[in-house]
């Protein structure tokens, strides 16, 4: 069986001179639960980035769904991107508008129609126990909850592939666990690959899922 995602002797050399990534061979199954495990420096970010197209390899071969996505056209890239959930580090939500427009307004813009994208959001809430929180402004959310729509913004379109970079860096424990129990509850009711970047190792003693380790940009247990 071919794998779902799949680098092929990958490195990336930044116009600074950091090797981010070193001669990297990963594959991934469709469906599994991976920690990308190491600490700031390692390559985790440079890795989602590869997948997402912000960087391109210096050496080598990013391949999704048995599509070449490193040697892939720019105007290629907005279906690339529609088809994957990520979540950055940054949020990237709109602290002015409801918890409900954050969500339905990304839908309207992929030419989902208003009531849909109601049903949609609404469907996203429950799944994320946030309910009563849908006429909230997001800068009313606590740390926690602000990262829990983050996620959901990501997942809201049933991505195949999720891509998650530290989604629990700034947050309490208790926050950092129901963060990742959403990712987790999500890979296996859909049957999503989930990649998580992440320097914390009460996640991987928490939660089953696979462990690929990076340091220095290489690849040091998968």
């Amino acid at each position: 069986m071919k794998p779902f995602l799949e680098f092929k002797e990958v490195s990336k050399i930044y116009p600074t001179g950091v090797r981010a990534l070193q001669e990297v061979n990963l594959s991934f199954r469709e469906g599994e639960f991976v920690f990308l495990f190491g600490p700031t420096g390692a390559g985790k970010t440079t890795l989602v980035k590869l997948v997402t197209r912000e960087e391109r390899p210096t050496r080598g071969e990013v391949w999704l769904s048995g599509c070449r996505i490193s040697h892939l056209e720019e105007r290629y890239l907005p279906f690339l991107r529609r088809g994957l959930g990520v979540i950055f580090q940054d949020l990237r939500l709109v602290p002015e508008w409801t918890v409900l427009e954050n969500l339905v307004v990304p839908l309207e813009v992929l030419k989902i129609g208003r009531s849909e994208a109601l049903r949609m959001a609404r469907q996203m809430l429950r799944f994320l126990q946030m309910e009563k929180k849908g006429s909230y402004r997001v800068e009313w959310l606590s740390g926690g909850e602000k990262q829990k729509l983050s996620l959901g913004r990501a997942l809201i379109h049933r991505p195949k592939l999720v891509l998650a970079d530290e989604p629990t860096g700034n947050l309490d424990e208790e926050s950092a666990q129901a963060v990742v129990e959403v990712l987790f509850e999500f890979a296996r009711r859909e049957g999503a690959t989930v990649i998580v970047a992440t320097h914390d190792q009460g996640l991987l003693r928490t939660f089953p899922g696979r462990v690929v380790a990076l340091e220095k940009g290489k690849v040091v247990q998968s």
